[in-house]
């Protein structure tokens, strides 16, 4: 935690206007703290008793999601819209976020990632033809076997990557663009 607090924005503390009108401060390493506890509390079990497989379950799941968040705040803090709107069925004007799929395929995210990072991103969360971690965990569609070593530890070398980026300016507030649709 000691190396991703000092070489990451992972533990810097980032200030958002909500739209209720309440400032939010939080710090991405408390969010994704449980997650890597529990990697390193599994891999552990293996390695002192290798009769047990590890269990990634709730590692995976958690830090998956998370990544999502990592993701959408990267591009809140680079000035991409991470947001849409449209219609609903009685013409009523409905703001809806994008997901992960369509983030990372957003022009301005080619010009803030290494094409090779971004590449692995897609391959290890939303590829069909590559791991598809975030669409198979988010529709519970992944077996337990899954569940594994190698892409739990994908899912940390991802969180790697994405912690060396740092898109987050010390005593910044960001606003959610959805406040200027209120």
């Amino acid at each position: 935690m000691d190396f991703l607090e000092t070489n990451s924005w992972y533990g810097k503390n980032i200030t958002k206007n909500a739209p209720s009108n309440q400032t939010i401060t939080y710090n991405w390493l408390n969010l994704i703290a449980p997650s890597i506890n529990e990697y390193f509390i599994q891999m552990q079990v293996h390695f002192s008793q290798p009769e047990y497989p590890p269990d990634f379950v709730l590692a995976m799941d958690s830090l998956t999601l998370k990544i999502e968040g990592l993701v959408r705040d990267i591009c809140i803090f680079s000035g991409v819209t991470t947001f849409y709107q449209t219609n609903d069925k009685q013409g009523r004007n409905i703001v809806k976020e994008k997901d992960i799929n369509w983030l990372l395929r957003e022009e301005p995210i080619k010009t803030l990632f290494d094409e090779d990072d971004l590449l692995f991103f897609k391959y290890v969360l939303i590829e069909k033809a590559g791991i598809n971690l975030r669409h198979k965990i988010a529709h519970c569609l992944m077996s337990y076997s899954e569940y594994n070593i190698l892409n739990m530890h994908l899912l940390i070398l991802v969180l790697f990557k994405i912690g060396r980026y740092d898109f987050v300016k010390s005593d910044e507030i960001v606003d959610e663009k959805v406040d200027e649709l209120n």
